[in-house]
């Protein structure tokens, strides 16, 4: 029983692990304006970027510079954990491996 409750901690702990992170993302990009978090527009551009170490080490390019259009005038940049990303981090994370998805939204 007491080796049960352990092997229960110890998923659990890594889970846990795998959810959490310090990720960064150089938000840039054409000289365009950029909009705060509370203003709507139409997705226009998404990536998968890649950190080592749960997040404290970007392994791809983390950049929002190429994402945006020069043609658009202002962009909003999110950052989310789509549910993709969670399954994958869900397993590449117990070798220090986690994902998140950027994404470049045009706003008129």
């Amino acid at each position: 029983m007491v080796i049960r409750k352990l092997v229960l901690i110890a998923v659990l702990v890594m889970f846990t692990a795998g959810l959490t992170g310090c990720y960064t993302i150089k938000v840039g990009g054409n000289g365009q304006q950029i909009a705060s978090s509370n203003e709507s527009g139409n997705l226009i551009a998404e990536k998968r970027v890649w950190y080592a170490l749960w997040g404290l080490v970007p392994i791809s390019d983390n950049s929002t510079d190429s994402m945006a259009p020069a043609a658009a005038k202002k962009v909003k940049i999110e950052t989310t954990r789509t549910f993709v990303d969670l399954v994958i981090s869900l397993f590449t994370g117990l070798v220090s491996i986690v994902c998140s998805t950027a994404e470049v939204y045009e706003v008129k």
